[in-house]
């Protein structure tokens, strides 16, 4: 796969919001607790992503002039305030287009790169906790198991890759 790695203007988020909108229907249609739709797509809508790109965090993986995968890199996330505060990107609305298998990996393979160059020491990304297939998916990744955070609604498992 010859690809490109960049960041996302506020033009595109709308096709950034297009791979979310079909990893959620995949995940559902295939036995995956973790992005549950009405929840997900409320917070994470739109206009959440056409921020991000104005903010220079939606990045995003082509295939020639395809989108292919997604995701919203942040230099902070409080998810891991009680962790080591280390330069990290913290990955989060990873997304890839179902038909494109290993265009996720492919993203977080290029994100590390991309990282090292900015001068990071992990990749850092959170999903939900007890979700086996996603959390197994990481792990074979590279991603160590750190901790949990979350309450009740919510309980996320906290994954980190150093680089």
């Amino acid at each position: 796969m010859a690809t490109t790695f960049i960041p996302l203007s506020p033009a595109q988020a709308k096709q950034a919001f297009a791979l979310v909108e079909e990893r959620v229907t995949w995940f559902e249609n295939n036995g995956i607790d973790q992005w549950v739709r009405a929840h997900y797509l409320s917070h994470y809508n739109l206009a959440y992503f056409e921020q991000a790109a104005r903010r220079g965090q939606l990045w995003g993986l082509f295939d020639g002039a395809r989108l292919v995968a997604s995701a919203v890199l942040l230099d902070e996330d409080p998810r891991w305030q009680d962790y080591e505060k280390v330069p990290a990107w913290y990955v989060h609305n990873l997304a890839a287009a179902v038909d494109k298998p290993g265009a996720g990996a492919e993203f977080l393979r290029q994100a590390e790169v991309s990282a090292r160059e900015n001068k990071k020491r992990y990749l850092r990304l959170d999903c939900k906790a007890g979700a086996k297939k996603i959390n197994a998916y990481y792990e074979e990744k590279g991603f160590a198991y750190v901790g949990e955070w979350g309450e009740d609604a919510y309980k996320g498992t906290l994954r980190q890759k150093r680089l």
